[in-house]
């Protein structure tokens, strides 16, 4: 649900989940046909709002790299 979200956000978002398991890269893969209706974008982007981000994406070392 979460790859499917990230899909439905913009044509340009494009997510990289790894794994290590060929029945992983297939059940990613199926992201790409689960329809999200338009409440359901409605209720998952509420969610995400209220949920917010927490944290920077890198440790403070990697963090200093950033936009240099």
């Amino acid at each position: 649900m979460a790859l499917a979200w990230l899909l439905a956000q913009h044509p340009s978002i494009v997510p990289i989940p790894g794994t290590r398991r060929t029945a992983r890269i297939e059940e990613n893969a199926g992201a790409t046909r689960v329809p999200l209706s338009a409440d359901e974008l409605t209720d998952l982007n509420e969610l995400a709002g209220r949920t917010g981000v927490k944290g920077d994406r890198y440790n403070e070392h990697h963090m200093s790299l950033v936009d240099r």
